[in-house]
């Protein structure tokens, strides 16, 4: 399984200077994603990826501009091809030749990769928040009070660092080679266990870093039982060989 966090930004050549300097006045314009959409199920508004590009393609005036483009990365595990999948946006800047580069992870609903409709919910889902990520944008409060600022307060860094933390110890757990993949998935499932009112809590106070959580441990973790079920039908197989 590809130990990448969810979502990662980095910052390419050196020459920044123009780049940086467009966003920044980008950002002081304190543009947002709109909620116009609306979730009847949930009986809410949310911004779409329509109304998150509306909002990026405010920065063109600074000579920003974006791509978006779907990735994959690929590796073998006890013998089973594990295949990633992200949304890679990049944002450039017309007189500069650097690039920032925001990846969001690609899940779809209940990692249903064949259904295409769940995958391109996921994707639409991956772009719009990897695309928000890249320009610093928020989306419009539900009472349709804009929000000001983007720069997370000290409880967000706090639940963003928790985040991180539990991601990379699954992460760990998924590859450590001196465990068969049932004990893989045991420890996992030890640490969803146990920290489960925290993991509740980071998904109640920041539900971006939550959510992060979540999504990690349910992809391992289905990874983990292809694995185990393949691992099965081998053993199965040569038992009714012999």
């Amino acid at each position: 399984m590809n130990q990448k966090n969810q979502k990662e930004m980095t910052m390419t050549k050196l020459n920044t200077k123009n780049i940086v300097d467009a966003l920044s006045k980008f950002q002081q314009e304190a543009n947002v994603a709109v909620k116009e959409s609306k979730n009847p199920f949930f009986k809410s508004t949310y911004a779409a990826l329509e109304d998150v590009i509306a909002a990026a393609n405010q920065g063109a005036k600074y000579g920003l501009a974006f791509t978006q483009t779907i990735d994959y990365e690929k590796q073998i595990i006890e013998g089973v091809i594990d295949t990633t999948m992200y949304v890679t946006t990049s944002l450039m800047h017309s007189d500069s030749d650097a690039v920032i580069k925001s990846r969001y992870l690609i899940i779809p609903k209940n990692n249903k990769y064949d259904d295409s409709q769940a995958l391109g919910s996921a994707i639409t889902y991956a772009k719009r928040y990897s695309l928000q990520a890249i320009y610093g944008l928020p989306s419009e409060d539900d009472d349709g009070n804009a929000a000001v600022s983007s720069k997370p307060t000290a409880e967000d860094n706090k639940w963003i660092k928790y985040s991180k933390e539990q991601v990379e110890k699954m992460n760990a757990i998924s590859k450590d080679a001196k465990l068969s993949p049932e004990e893989r998935l045991a420890k996992i499932e030890d640490q969803e266990n146990s920290q489960k009112n925290n993991w509740d809590n980071c998904k109640e106070q920041l539900p971006t870093a939550g959510d992060q959580i979540f999504i990690r441990c349910s992809y391992i973790k289905s990874k983990l039982n292809e694995i185990i079920k393949k691992k099965k039908e081998v053993n199965d197989g040569d038992s009714n060989a012999n």
